[in-house]
């Protein structure tokens, strides 16, 4: 069994000098008058975090307060076809010794479009990394207000401080395949899944994989194909008895809408030429800045961040550039693959109990009984607030949520064998 090593972030001097050297060189483009967000990060915006990334923001200090307040470890593992990863986990396990084992996988910003090829995963530098998880853990490891969790929180290969494959087709496959092997190596055979954006993906993807260890998962980003009367014959005559949908539904359908026609362009971009793109993220901290900053704020539900938040999320990015690079891995080239429409087509084993939560300002929103689709959907719940970062913009709301799916009355519960949560 791989074992697991204590890990320290400890950026090297060298990175943090060429850093702040490539910051005192900066110069900014015009801006149209009144643009304001219509045209992406204002200009002011950039340049007061610039100013304060070179100036007064200490990554030391933060660094500090991060190792202090994180378990962390680097996990070896052995990826059929690609070798021995060394990948980063947090690690945090409750005082309670019947808490559930619960993998939590962050999101990323490499989605190609929703429902269409190409299916091309992208190595590129996105928001999603392992700090999501930073404000969950101390409410999911008590256990006095209703089920506890031993939490597992990967950086996925490819970001954060976790080693990336070195070559074509490290596809979905392969990152269920790192993540079982995590659960598995840290002693955990039964578990439970709870992830957003591609955590979510990534979770119905396992379930395909290691359904028999997968206990249930829970989703807060759940794009699926709309319920065609090919595909799914009975699901479309139940909507039609619904329809007129309600307003809510047609602002789900229209918000949806919105963002596949519009604003997942960064997405084409990222699926189609990521290398090119890759030049200027990798070699610029500024282009990384807007780019990641760009969805921060775009894709979360008025949460006000503040500039320390911002700027440690891009930083962890930042100081990993060989992590960076825009890399395409396009599927296909293994017969051990799933390509990303068939993971949002499929349906998970009846035996893994799915919750679906929704929050107010996510990207991908359907009508609720639309998700039933992906499986056997026990758990259903609409937010009235947060975004598409739920796990850091609503953190109590989410943590709540799990703990209700899991606790005594959920309809999860005491899934995982010799683990009730209390």
């Amino acid at each position: 069994m791989a074992k697991a090593t204590p890990f320290t972030i400890n950026v090297p001097d060298e990175q943090i000098k060429e850093l702040h050297q490539k910051l005192q060189l900066v110069t900014f483009p015009d801006e149209l008058e009144d643009a304001g967000w219509s045209m992406g990060v204002p200009l002011n915006d950039m340049k007061r975090l610039v100013t304060t990334w070179r100036e007064s923001f200490d990554w030391r200090a933060r660094e500090k307060k991060l190792n202090e307040q994180l378990k962390q470890f680097t996990v070896p593992v052995l990826v059929d076809g690609f070798g021995e990863l060394d990948i980063h986990v947090v690690h945090h396990r409750s005082e309670n010794p019947r808490s559930i084992p619960l993998l939590f996988i962050h999101g990323c910003n490499v989605l190609p479009r929703p429902f269409s090829p190409p299916d091309i995963l992208i190595r590129c530098s996105g928001p999603g990394n392992f700090l999501e998880a930073t404000k969950l853990i101390p409410l999911l490891t008590k256990g006095d207000d209703g089920a506890s969790f031993d939490v597992i929180a990967p950086s996925l290969p490819n970001f954060g401080f976790s080693e990336g494959a070195k070559k074509r087709s490290f596809g979905l496959a392969q990152y269920a395949e790192t993540l079982h092997k995590i659960m598995i190596a840290l002693g955990y055979e039964e578990y439970v899944i709870q992830g957003g954006d591609w955590g979510a993906i990534l979770a119905r993807t396992m379930t395909i994989y290691y359904s028999q260890h997968i206990k249930s998962i829970h989703i807060n980003f759940i794009p699926c194909p709309p319920p065609y009367p090919w595909r799914n014959p009975l699901r479309f005559l139940s909507s039609l008895v619904s329809v007129p949908f309600s307003a809510k539904d047609r602002a789900s359908i229209a918000r949806t809408m919105s963002y596949i026609s519009i604003d997942n362009a960064y997405s084409k971009q990222q699926s189609s030429r990521p290398q090119t793109l890759g030049y200027g993220i990798h070699d610029s901290p500024v282009a990384l800045l807007a780019w990641i900053y760009d969805k921060l704020h775009s894709w979360s539900e008025g949460y006000a961040w503040t500039d320390e938040e911002i700027l440690t999320w891009v930083k962890a990015a930042v100081e990993k550039p060989e992590l960076n690079e825009a890399n395409s891995n396009v599927e296909g080239e293994r017969k051990n693959w799933t390509s990303l429409s068939q993971a949002l087509a499929s349906v998970a084993p009846a035996s893994v109990r799915i919750a679906v939560a929704q929050f107010k300002e996510e990207l991908v929103m359907w009508p609720m009984a639309w998700y039933r689709v992906i499986g056997n959907v026990v758990k259903e719940k609409e937010f009235d607030r947060g975004g598409h970062f739920a796990a850091w913009e609503v953190p109590e709301l989410l943590a709540q949520d799990l703990k209700e799916f899991h606790g005594k009355d959920g309809a999860g519960y005491a899934l995982v064998e010799g683990r009730d949560g209390y």
